[in-house]
């Protein structure tokens, strides 16, 4: 006797089957006429794990994406086998050098969205700081990072929706104080934030390489503020140094992947 099975999640699985064989981006209907999949019910679930943080929208080119978070969903059993060179490893050795909270986070729409966080060993981290979390994509050290890859133009435009969007004056960001910081994100390569989005609590973060089409990623790691203040440059270095690492891994690997700002790049090989 045949299994049944529930029609919404059997195509979200045809849709992740089809992005894995055409591995570059596809807009709506390419999706549906692929699916033979009614247009409308395509859109609903594309939106859906848009915002659920497993599919990215590209407003330029209106073309969707997996994005790495899907990707992580199955990683642990590629670690079982193969973990050399991967993110995850990368990111367990940075935890067991520091002790504190690593956070991978992306643009999820106007928002940051952490793809994978490892909490802290020595302590016990905010429960805000979690896989799939979203934070503000203004406030934050990953979004500070994420929004210095863009021109000014683009971050005004961010800015003043997001700012518009936001109930809470106190959460509304300067535009010129934005800009400042993001100057001084793309000048020294790293991103800074205390008690942006956790009280007592602030994160340093990185470019990290990402895949083709695929938005940009950070690499940070979280921790007290007064620790972080003190230990902020081993952090950097350590942050920076896993990076070059996953660069050089790509390379080998002849992976296409993005290229980090000429600080930043230099500063990695420190």
């Amino acid at each position: 006797m045949a299994v049944s099975v529930v029609k919404s999640a059997g195509r979200v699985i045809e849709i992740f089957e089809f992005f894995a064989e055409r591995r570059e981006p596809a807009t709506m209907m390419e999706v549906a006429r692929a699916l033979t999949c009614p247009p409308s019910s395509t859109s609903a679930l594309l939106n859906s794990l848009c915002q659920l943080g497993y599919m990215d929208f590209d407003r330029r080119g209106r073309t969707y994406l997996p994005t790495l978070r899907a990707a992580l969903l199955g990683i642990w059993v590629n670690d079982l086998f193969l973990s050399d060179g991967s993110i995850l490893a990368l990111m367990n050795d940075l935890r067991a050098k520091t002790g504190e909270t690593v956070a991978l986070g992306t643009q999820s729409g106007l928002h940051v969205q952490y793809i994978h966080v490892m909490r802290a060993l020595v302590r016990q981290p905010h429960a805000e700081v979690a896989t799939g979390r979203l934070r503000p994509l203004l406030r934050s050290a990953v979004g500070q990072v994420i929004l210095s890859l863009k021109d000014n133009e683009e971050v005004v435009a961010l800015a003043r929706r997001i700012n518009a969007e936001e109930k809470d004056p106190a959460k509304r960001v300067r535009i010129e104080d934005l800009l400042q910081r993001l100057e001084i994100c793309r000048r020294e390569g790293y991103g800074y934030s205390e008690g942006a989005t956790t009280p007592g609590g602030g994160i340093v973060a990185v470019l990290f390489p990402s895949p083709p089409h695929h938005p940009p990623m950070a690499l940070g790691i979280g921790t007290a503020i007064p620790k972080l203040r003190d230990r902020k440059d081993f952090y950097l270095s350590i942050l920076r140094k896993a990076v070059a690492k996953q660069s050089r891994y790509l390379s080998d690997h002849h992976i296409p992947h993005s290229r980090l700002p000429a600080r930043s790049a230099g500063a990695a090989e420190n």
